[in-house]
């Protein structure tokens, strides 16, 4: 492939250099690019060389950025990346800035084919990175299986010249940007923190006793009403006032509730950690999230589910817009749910379950303190041909998982550790999304206890919300059917997008929550964010 490759740009230089003559310096740099060489600018290098190629050969190897006044508008479009939590230097801005400066000094024709190559490098990677990210996810996670959006760089270099001639280039760079509302809020966010952090960190705040409850007093407590306003939690006016009063409190609890933890108002050690956060460390969990969004946005339906692992949240999103949300138990740190893509194609109202080989021992534990628990729990016993097996005829005192060559089925009723409905996208993972009996592990507020499927809070309201769409199920239908306790597989008429998500902050009406990495994963990807982009690693 790479001689092919080497061969057919050296047959278009061939043909090019005519044209390329016209401009020697514009010659010279797109030279080692076109044979397929690394080329670097003033120290920079050229990260999208077959589109930066495709441009120029579109436009008959002369220069794009003719216009200098436009060239500086693009210029500082390049600046705004910094908005979108990505970095301008990435896009060789100080470098561009060195140039343009140049140029307007002495206007050297060299300068100026040096800043033109550059800068349509610049805006073609930018452009990449709006709309597929900087960072390769699968480089982060094994599971991963979303395509990254396609980048043809004939169509790129058509839009570019497209937008450099009617001088729309921020019009295309915006149509690249995610367009689910929770972007715009990570945004918005990105730039209260920053400023945040210019302003400098307050001191940090302690306690004179361990724990501060409400209607208690507290030297600390003008500090944290300082801490409060800053987070936009407190509108209240600052005060050297020590006693911890219902206002103050009131304004604790929706800090507490916007970070996950019991929002009773109570001040310990956690509420504590928190309300001493460094605002930078703020803005990098939102650069990571941010980063996160634009990996799928652009294959997102028009109706599809995420499930957001690290806030324990299934959303619904149609058009574009969050419709339905319920909490959700995921895998636990040695059990991880991960992360990839499926499509429902099916729902099962009163499923079996077939207990994986390695956590059938538990069961037979059970069986050896209580010869019923199989009746109790309504488990049977098949072969590997699904052909009953009779439990009483298993000496089980000497079973042991390794010597065990049958599997526990469990039937369908209430006590189905799959609950009573699940919803099915095939995956080499076996993960779905299912009911369960274990109610009370949803009140928490750390909801990491699986095997690494997902157990769903709400799953007839999921089923009704599903199915009504297309399928025109009531949900006194879907009632009936579960009433009925035999197991009904549902097909889905139009198979629906389930995203498996890692969001460590999200957005909505009520602002931002901030989620616990429960997994580790924001420090991997945030040194893989802000380390300068290497050559030809995207």
């Amino acid at each position: 492939m790479k001689i092919l490759r080497y061969t057919a740009l050296v047959s278009c230089l061939s043909i090019c250099m005519p044209v390329l003559a016209e401009n020697q310096y514009l010659q010279q740099q797109l030279e080692p690019i076109l044979i397929g060489e690394s080329h670097s600018i003033e120290g920079q290098q050229i990260h999208s060389p077959e589109m930066t190629v495709a441009t120029y050969k579109a436009n008959n190897f002369e220069r794009v950025w003719d216009n200098a006044k436009y060239a500086k508008q693009a210029l500082n479009l390049i600046a705004q990346a910094e908005l979108e939590g990505l970095s301008p230097n990435d896009y060789h801005f100080d470098t561009l800035m060195a140039l343009a400066s140049e140029i307007d000094k002495r206007g050297a024709d060299a300068v100026e084919a040096q800043f033109d190559v550059l800068m349509t490098d610049a805006v073609m990677t930018y452009a990449k990175h709006l709309i597929r990210g900087k960072v390769n996810p699968k480089q982060l996670a094994a599971t991963w299986n979303y395509e990254q959006f396609d980048v043809s760089p004939d169509a790129a270099a058509a839009s570019l010249l497209k937008h450099v001639k009617s001088k729309s280039l921020d019009k295309g760079l915006e149509n690249l940007k995610p367009v689910l509302p929770h972007y715009k809020r990570l945004k918005d966010a990105l730039v209260f923190y920053r400023e945040l952090d210019a302003t400098g960190e307050l001191p940090d705040f302690a306690l004179q006793n361990k724990v501060l409850k409400p209607g208690q007093s507290d030297p600390a407590v003008p500090l944290l009403r300082q801490k409060l306003k800053r987070l936009k939690y407190f509108d209240g006016s600052n005060s050297d006032a020590t006693d911890y009063n219902d206002e103050l409190v009131a304004a604790v609890k929706r800090f507490q509730n916007a970070h996950q933890v019991a929002d009773d108002g109570v001040i310990g050690n956690a509420t504590l950690k928190l309300l001493n956060k460094d605002y930078s460390e703020y803005v990098n969990d939102i650069l990571v999230n941010l980063e996160r969004i634009r990996w799928v946005d652009n294959t997102l339906t028009e109706r599809f589910l995420v499930v957001n692992i690290a806030g324990y949240l299934l959303y619904l999103f149609e058009d574009n817009k969050l419709k339905w949300q319920t909490n959700v138990v995921v895998g636990r740190n040695y059990t991880k749910t991960p992360i990839f893509k499926g499509q429902m194609s099916y729902i099962v109202m009163n499923p079996t379950w077939t207990v994986p080989r390695s956590i059938s021992g538990g069961i037979i534990k059970k069986m050896k303190e209580n010869p019923n628990y199989l009746n109790e729990k309504d488990f049977v016993v098949v072969d590997s041909r699904r052909n009953p097996v009779d439990s009483e005829s298993i000496d089980w005192p000497n079973t042991s998982r390794k010597n065990f060559p049958y599997w526990f089925v469990q039937q369908p009723s209430e006590n189905n550790s799959l609950g009573q409905i699940k919803f099915m996208f095939p995956n080499k993972y076996s993960i779905y999304l299912h009911d369960t009996p274990a109610k009370s592990l949803f009140q928490q507020d750390q909801r990491a206890f699986s095997h690494g499927c997902v157990r769903v809070d709400d799953p007839f309201t999921l089923a009704e919300k599903i199915l009504e769409t297309s399928d025109n199920w009531s949900r006194s239908e879907i009632d009936d059917a579960i009433a009925a306790k035999e197991t009904k597989k549902v097909s889905l008429s139009k198979p629906l997008d389930v995203l498996l998500m890692y969001w460590t902050v999200a957005g909505n009406d009520e602002g931002l929550q901030f989620y616990t990495d429960v997994y580790n994963r924001d420090g991997a990807l945030l040194k893989a964010l802000t380390t300068p982009l290497a050559n030809n690693t995207i």
